[in-house]
């Protein structure tokens, strides 16, 4: 075999093997965006995907993961009052952060439902969601 046949197989095995470690590995953005959220156990990458442990070839979005990217992969106030799985319980309840201001409401450690799985709502609302937001700023101290 001459130099220029095997440069040119030793690079189309490297861009082989180069592929097939990127798709073999988990959905790149997916840790990053699980920091933004600011409760994600118990359902981790369930919040915005159909999958437990995505990849870069089985990353398919729920319908919050459609609206928290469509929203520029932000977790905000416009966010947390949507009902994106249309359960009747706000993302950011459901989440945890009912306002969305990046902070957990109270004590909050869990998200109480999944905001991309219709009818998981958790334990069913305190209050009235829709007024919390106006509840939890009274009292937090900025």
């Amino acid at each position: 075999m001459n130099r220029i046949a095997r440069s040119s197989l030793k690079t189309t095995t490297t861009i082989v093997v180069v592929c097939l470690v990127m798709l073999s590995g988990r959905a790149q953005a997916t840790e990053f965006d699980l920091s933004l959220l600011p409760v994600i156990s118990p359902n981790l990458c369930l919040s915005c995907h159909d999958v437990d442990a995505p990849t870069t070839g089985d990353a398919v979005l729920n319908i919050f993961g459609l609206d928290f990217l469509a929203n520029g992969r932000l977790w905000d106030s416009n966010l947390a009052q949507q009902d994106s799985d249309n359960d009747g319980c706000l993302n950011g309840v459901e989440v945890g952060d009912s306002d969305g201001d990046g902070n957990p409401d109270g004590n909050v450690t869990e998200q109480a439902g999944n905001p991309g799985v219709f009818d998981d709502c958790g334990s069913g609302s305190l209050v009235d969601e829709k007024t919390w937001g106006t509840l939890k700023a009274m009292f937090d101290a900025d």
